[in-house]
């Protein structure tokens, strides 16, 4: 039973030094962030991708409430604004062998090959408007791959972790 514990934390290491997710964000310098303590979702078109909409939506509600921001469905003091897009980035892989020199002579050869790979990728855009004055306060970006793989749990679970990071330092130490 030890055993699988440990196993189950080596496991869970790797995977967070596996992740591809890239956070950033930006604020308007100035912004008194204390005096939001609400806010109000804005639904945009989502076309296509409707499922993974509504299960960022999801996560973005609950990594701002984690925030302590309440959630209304009208007049929030700040309005959220989600933005999704789809991309590929282009990875190259090479791998070879060769062989080198002995002793004092040096001779050569070997042989690589490189491989491209094509990753799907998928960008999060938060946008938190001040409602009032309807100017933009602070802006989120998170990109990472997308698990063509995953499971619907996993993906909400993914959902809910890039979201947690993407609000990790809101609101700004600087704008308090």
């Amino acid at each position: 039973m030890e055993f699988k514990k440990v196993a189950i934390c080596v496991l869970a290491i790797a995977a967070m030094g596996c992740s591809t997710l890239q956070v950033s964000s930006d604020y308007a310098p100035g912004t008194d962030f204390s005096k939001y303590k609400s806010f109000t979702i804005k639904r945009g078109e989502a076309g296509q991708y409707q499922i993974a909409a509504d299960r960022l939506m999801n996560a973005l509600e609950n990594a701002l409430k984690a925030r302590g921001l309440a959630s209304v469905p009208e007049g929030g003091d700040l309005n959220v604004f989600m933005h999704i897009t789809l991309g590929k980035d282009t990875q190259l892989n090479t791998t070879g062998y060769g062989y080198g020199g002995w002793g004092g002579w040096r001779w050569g050869g070997g042989m690589q090959t490189t491989t491209v790979q094509q990753i799907p990728t998928g960008t999060l855009v938060v946008d938190l408007v001040d409602a009032k004055s309807k100017t933009a306060v602070w802006r989120g970006i998170a990109k990472d791959e997308i698990k063509t793989s995953a499971t619907p749990e996993e993906r909400t679970q993914h959902a809910n972790d890039a979201a947690a990071q993407l609000f990790a330092n809101f609101p700004p130490k600087a704008a308090k």
